[in-house]
C-alpha cells in the first residue's frame, strides 16, 4: 500500500511554506477554522493541531474566537528570494503544468455553468476595469472558484487551489520588473481580456486566450527567475519542495484504503466469486497494517456486500448485484467516495488530452514498440497500460503528481463490478482503447489523445448511469466532458 502524508505533515508543511515564502505576509489572517478544514478537507481536531504546531514555531499568534495572524516577519529580500530559488525549477514546472490544464479545465466549467451563473459571472468580471492590481486578484480568484464549485466536481476547486497557492509568489506580484517582463512579451492585452471569455461559454474562445495569458507569464517568470539566480546567485534547490497534490485528501484511513483495493482486486477478478480472501495474517503483511485493520476492513467489505465472512472459514468474495450497491450509496463514506470518483474520472476526461500530448514529445519507435507488446501480453487491461505509459512519459513532474494523484482514485473495482465477468466483457472499453493506440500508431497523436479522453467518458457514463438508477441523484451533477 502506497505510503501516505499524514493530513497533519500535509497541511503544517503547505501553511509553513506560505510564510517561508511571503505568500502569508507579516499580519495577514489566515481562514477560520471552518474555512481552512474546508480548504485542505480534514477535520477541525487536525486544524487546531496545526495552528497550534504553527504557533509554537512562532509563525503565527491565535486568540480565542480570532482568526490565526501572521506573525513571521522576513528580515529581508534575500530570505524570500531565497525560498523562491530553492523551489525554482519546482515552479517553473507549475507555471508550465497551469499553462497546460487549466485553459481546458476553466474552458469546460464556463461551458456547464448556469444561466444564472454566468450573469453573475459577466456581472463580477466586469467590476474589473479600473481596479488596482490586488483587487483585480482577487475578483479573478473569486470568479474562477466560482466557476469550479459550480462544475460540482469535487477535485477540480481543489485542484485550481493548489496550483494558484504553489504559483502565487510576492516576488513575482506587483515587482515593476516582473510587471515589465510581462508587458514586453505583449502576449496579450490585460487579464479582464481573458476573463471576459468565461462567461460566452466559447471553449475555444476561453482556451485560446487563457493559453495567450499563461504562456505569457510563464516565459516572464523564466526570464525573472533567471534574472534572480543571477542577484542571488548560489541558492541550492531543495528537491523536498516540489509540488504535491493529495487527490484523495478525506478518505486516508488505512481500513479504507485496504477495502477500496480488495474492492479492486474483486472488480477486476483477481479474486473470483466464491473464493475465498486470503487470511487475516496474510492481508495483514501484504498491507503492512495490523490485524485490528484488517478485521474493520473485511467488516466494511461485508457491509456493502462485496464479501461474506464464514466463521473458522474466512471472507467468501461476492460479486455486487442490485442491493448490494443500494448498500454502497446508503453509506455516507462510499456515497462521498463514489461521487470523488466520478469526479475522477471526468477531471481524467479533460486532463488526459494535454498529458497524452506532452507524452508524445519524446516518442521513438523502439518505445512504440515496447507498448505495443505490453499490449499483446494477457492479463493487462489495455487503458490502464496506455495512461501507466503516459504518466510515465511526461517532462513535467506537477503534471505527472496530478495524473498519478488523480488515477490513484480510479479503482477498476467500481467499473468492472457491473460485468458479470469482469474486465473480459468490457468490450467497447477494450475496443476504444486499442483505437486510442492504432492513433498513436499510425502517428495520430492528437486521435490518440482525443481517444483516451472519450474511453473516461464512457466510463463516466456507464458507472453514472447506475449510481442514478440505485439512488445516488447527486451523480446526475458530473456532467461528461464529451456531451457538452
Amino acid at each position: 500500500m502506497r505510503e501516505r502524508q499524514t493530513l497533519f505533515t500535509y497541511v503544517y508543511r503547505d501553511l509553513e511554506e506560505q510564510i517561508l515564502s511571503g505568500r502569508l505576509k507579516y499580519g495577514d489572517k489566515l481562514p477560520s477554522l471552518s474555512g481552512l478544514s474546508e480548504r485542505y478537507h480534514v477535520g477541525v481536531r487536525t486544524v487546531k493541531d496545526v495552528l497550534c504546531a504553527l504557533r509554537e514555531k512562532g509563525y503565527i499568534r491565535t486568540e480565542e474566537r480570532k482568526a490565526a495572524v501572521v506573525v513571521h516577519r522576513q528580515t529581508e529580500l534575500s530570505a524570500a528570494a531565497s525560498s523562491v530559488l530553492e523551489r525554482r525549477t519546482a515552479i517553473l514546472e507549475v507555471y508550465r503544468t497551469v499553462e497546460l490544464l487549466e485553459p481546458p479545465l476553466l474552458a469546460f466549467c464556463a461551458r456547464i455553468c448556469g444561466e444564472e451563473e454566468r450573469k453573475r459571472l459577466a456581472r463580477d468580471i466586469a467590476r474589473l476595469r479600473g481596479k488596482d492590481p490586488e483587487q483585480r486578484g482577487q475578483i479573478c480568484t473569486g470568479c474562477i472558484h466560482a466557476l469550479a464549485e459550480g462544475s460540482r466536481s469535487l477535485l477540480i476547486g481543489d485542484l485550481f487551489t493548489s496550483l494558484g497557492s504553489y504559483t502565487r509568489m510576492p516576488l513575482f506580484r506587483g515587482r515593476e520588473r516582473f510587471v515589465d517582463l510581462v508587458a514586453e512579451r505583449g502576449g496579450f492585452p490585460s487579464v479582464a481580456w481573458a476573463m471576459e471569455s468565461l462567461p460566452t461559454r466559447d471553449a475555444d474562445e476561453i482556451t485560446a486566450r487563457f493559453g495567450a495569458v499563461f504562456r505569457t507569464v510563464t516565459s516572464a517568470v523564466q526570464a525573472y527567475l533567471d534574472e534572480m539566480s543571477r542577484t542571488f546567485g548560489g541558492v541550492p534547490e531543495d528537491p523536498s519542495k516540489g509540488f504535491d497534490w493529495a487527490a484523495e485528501r478525506g478518505r486516508d484511513h488505512y481500513y479504507m484504503q485496504v477495502t477500496q483495493d480488495l474492492i479492486d482486486k474483486i472488480g477486476t477478478g483477481e479474486y473470483a466469486a466464491g473464493a475465498f480472501l486470503p487470511t487475516e495474517a496474510a492481508l495483514s503483511d501484504a498491507y503492512g497494517v495490523c490485524i485490528a485493520t484488517v478485521r474493520k476492513a473485511l467488516s466494511m467489505l461485508n457491509e456493502l456486500g462485496f464479501g461474506q465472512t464464514v466463521p473458522a472459514k474466512g471472507t467468501r468474495v461476492v460479486l455486487q448485484d442490485n442491493k448490494a450497491t443500494m448498500r454502497v450509496l446508503k453509506n455516507k463514506t462510499f456515497k462521498r467516495d463514489t461521487l470523488r470518483y466520478l469526479s475522477g474520472l471526468q477531471l481524467m476526461a479533460v486532463i488526459i488530452r494535454p498529458a497524452a500530448a506532452l507524452a508524445c514529445e519524446g516518442m521513438d519507435g523502439e518505445t512504440l514498440r515496447e507498448l505495443e507488446q505490453r499490449l499483446r501480453s494477457c492479463g493487462g487491461i489495455p487503458l490502464d497500460i496506455l495512461v501507466q505509459w503516459v504518466m510515465g512519459h511526461q517532462s513535467l513532474r506537477p503534471m505527472k503528481t496530478i495524473l498519478q494523484a488523480t488515477n490513484r482514485l480510479l479503482h477498476w473495482g467500481y467499473y468492472f463490478a457491473f460485468y458479470s465477468d469482469g474486465p473480459s466483457s468490457a468490450e467497447l472499453l477494450t475496443q476504444k482503447s486499442l483505437d486510442a493506440f492504432s492513433c498513436l500508431r499510425s502517428g495520430d497523436r492528437q486521435g490518440f489523445a482525443d481517444t483516451l479522453s472519450a474511453c473516461y467518458c464512457h466510463i463516466l457514463e456507464f458507472v453514472r448511469g447506475f449510481m442514478v438508477e440505485y439512488g445516488l441523484a447527486e451523480a446526475a451533477g458530473i456532467v461528461t466532458p464529451d456531451l457538452i
